[in-house]
């Protein structure tokens, strides 16, 4: 089976960048990071992708004139690698129609809370503010708004009596581990299947 190429944005610390790196190291992801791109000089998920040897890009939004051009030179970027998926993990930034575009279907977003609810860069903390009693990760297609295109996979996680935000906040990111390898996975096996706001695995 031939490797999926990914580009994986990011714009913090890479985890879960870290965590598809030794996915694939161990054998039970085929995939290959073509390229990490990130809008933070100071992500150290940049790090981790050159100790791996992976092409660490650099963008920075203030050396462009517009959004367009900052969006259609992250397109430029991730075509010049050979991308087949692009993975937002921890990418802070409403991304363009620049990339959607040149990527259609092809684009998928990490989001710790079960969308539609608790949408946006605060969804741990809102969630448990909110005093619900479940919570957990979505993977979905990014569709140009935030948190609304379709969903792809989810993973519930009680919220415990004794629960802090950082005590749930861990739980979610370990899940987050588990889940994005394996929605990419599905991916690189063909298992993915686009209808409308529905998205079906192939059970096979």
């Amino acid at each position: 089976m031939n490797k999926l190429l990914l580009g994986v944005l990011i714009s913090g610390g890479g985890t879960n960048l870290q965590k598809i790196i030794d996915r694939i190291g161990d054998g039970t992801l085929c995939a290959e990071v073509a390229v990490v791109i990130s809008n933070k000089t100071d992500a150290y998920g940049l790090e981790r992708a050159r100790n791996a040897g992976i092409r660490a890009v650099f963008l920075d939004p203030k050396s462009f004139s517009s959004k367009h051009e900052f969006d259609q030179a992250i397109a430029e970027e991730l075509q010049h690698s050979g991308v087949q998926l692009v993975v937002m993990a921890g990418y802070m930034r409403l991304l363009g129609k620049e990339v959607l575009d040149a990527f259609p279907g092809k684009v998928i977003n990490l989001h710790p809370a079960l969308l539609p609810s608790f949408k946006g860069e605060h969804g741990i903390a809102d969630a448990f503010a909110y005093g619900v009693k479940v919570t957990g990760v979505t993977v979905h297609f990014a569709d140009g708004e935030y948190d609304t295109g379709p969903i792809i996979a989810q993973t519930p996680i009680a919220v415990l009596e004794d629960d802090t935000v950082e005590s749930l906040e861990q739980r979610i990111h370990d899940a987050e581990y588990k889940i994005l390898p394996r929605v990419i996975q599905l991916f690189s096996e063909g298992r993915v299947k686009i209808d409308g706001r529905r998205i079906h695995i192939d059970q096979r």
